[in-house]
């Protein structure tokens, strides 16, 4: 059964529907129809802040720091021989030991002595001389006999005959005709 509504409860009726409500509202069945059932909300809430960090672990025992020596390698090849080194400055002849005294006339002949070298140290060689002078030069030669005559050339074009006149150079004592009176073209009066 509805609760009545009203503006102006009866003193009545106050106490009365005063009781509905409260039994109603225990009940849950105050107010209008069920709504829909809500989103289900996330399964987790947002990531907390991170934690500090954790104390430095105890430094592990310091580990061996050389390996086992390898095997030998192999002999490298036998680089090529060097350059052969400057020829020595030859020494110079030593000096002739003193002459020794003459022995007695009826000694026994010594030994021949060793014979000395038969050439001295070879000496630097000298400058080089002046350039000659050069010489004068040679007679020319026969001139060559005349070689064949070469082909005929193509022929050029024709030209233009021009009349070429020469006035003369005294009065011909015609009427009408120009002579060359010393470089002026005259009239002959005839």
């Amino acid at each position: 059964m509805p609760i009545l509504s009203s503006s102006n409860y009866s003193s009545e009726k106050l106490k009365t529907t005063l009781e509905e409500v409260i039994r109603a509202l225990g009940n849950g069945t105050a107010g209008g129809a069920t709504g829909a059932t809500g989103a289900t909300g996330s399964a987790t809430g947002n990531p907390g802040p991170t934690g500090p960090a954790g104390p430095t672990g105890v430094t592990g025992p310091t580990g061996q720091n050389t390996g086992p020596d390898g095997e030998q390698g192999y002999q490298g090849t036998t680089g090529p021989t060097g350059n052969t080194g400057q020829t020595g400055t030859p020494s110079p002849t030593g000096t002739h030991g003193p002459q020794g005294s003459t022995g007695p006339s009826w000694g026994v002949t010594g030994a021949t002595g060793p014979t000395g070298p038969s050439t001295g140290a070879t000496g630097f060689t000298g400058n080089t001389g002046p350039t000659g002078a050069t010489g004068r030069t040679g007679d020319t030669g026969p001139r060559g006999k005349p070689g064949q005559f070469g082909v005929t050339g193509p022929t050029g074009p024709t030209g233009r005959n021009l009349d070429l006149f020469f006035a003369p150079t005294s009065d011909p004592e015609v009427s009408g005709l120009v002579w060359n009176n010393n470089g002026v073209p005259t009239v002959s009066a005839g």
